[in-house]
């Protein structure tokens, strides 16, 4: 199975749920790092099969024995991992040698990636059995700002986690912070907005997430622009303008404001004279 989408966009997250919703679910899931298989650093104790055998050779197959083993960018992996892990899906069974006889390991593969693989394919960069064995089921998850009723449901979920973490009360979002998360791109898509809201939570006091919790850069990128955007924009142009504006008579001096808000003196300085504050 292979996952494919932006960064951010709950590859990870969508692949533990398919471990949660299928048979496996009682056996372990195995997420396999990025970083230490870009390096290649690993290999001999992901893929044992022309390694020295060793308890330590095969810890990642046998952890995932009977479950799922998730890969987090399969599109990183060398050549040589890649080939390995193709020894691996067409034959998951190997000798340990001085440990004893064959071992198979009964693991189900989910592979994840924010690259073009087939583009990767027509280069040689990605193996075109690797492509073929993983995409038999290839779902796309679409980015965050194409997918805004989402939004909702996932700051509801990423709220009831968060106060139970800390913890806090039952949490909600203003309508106005709502229209905010729906106008703003995400570029980070689903991990940007559990990062937002982690920190909301953290800094908050009520149990009432409002346009004050949230970062400046937020609202300072939906700032309005000229042209055919400018008329889409006015209302977050208000809300940024409200926003300082109560912050700024909440504080005790300019330089508090700054702080809560996130910014330097001179950029609320040049806010002021913008929104013709005093």
């Amino acid at each position: 199975m292979l996952l494919a989408g932006e960064s951010g966009t709950g590859k990870h997250v969508l692949a533990a749920a398919i471990h949660g919703w299928s048979r496996r679910c009682a056996q372990p899931f195995v997420a396999v790092p990025r970083i230490p298989l870009a390096n290649g650093r690993h290999e001999g104790e992901l893929f044992p099969y022309f390694d020295p055998p060793g308890k330590d050779a095969y810890a990642w197959l046998s952890a995932a024995d009977g479950g799922t083993l998730f890969f987090e960018e399969v599109g990183d992996l060398s050549l040589a991992q890649q080939a390995k892990l193709v020894h691996f899906l067409d034959e998951p069974r190997f000798e340990l040698g001085l440990e004893g006889g064959p071992v198979t390991i009964d693991a189900r593969v989910i592979a994840a990636t924010n690259r073009n693989l087939e583009a990767d394919v027509r280069s040689g960069r990605l193996r075109e059995d690797l492509f073929f064995r993983l995409s038999v089921v290839n779902i796309t998850l679409p980015p965050l700002r194409v997918r805004t009723e989402d939004l909702a449901t996932l700051s509801e979920h990423f709220l009831a986690n968060l106060a139970a973490r800390y913890p806090r009360g039952e949490l909600h979002l203003t309508e106005e912070v709502r229209q905010v998360f729906v106008r703003y791109p995400w570029p980070g898509n689903v991990r940007e907005l559990q990062s937002v809201l982690e920190r909301v939570v953290v800094l908050s006091r009520g149990d009432t997430i409002t346009i004050e919790d949230l970062p400046e850069r937020l609202l300072a990128s939906l700032a309005p622009t000229a042209g055919k955007h400018a008329a889409s924009s006015t209302s977050l142009h208000e809300l940024e303008r409200h926003h300082i504006e109560r912050v700024i008579k909440e504080a005790p001096t300019l330089e508090d404001a700054a702080i809560r808000l996130g910014i330097d003196p001179t950029t609320l300085w040049r806010k002021r004279k913008r929104y013709g504050l005093s």
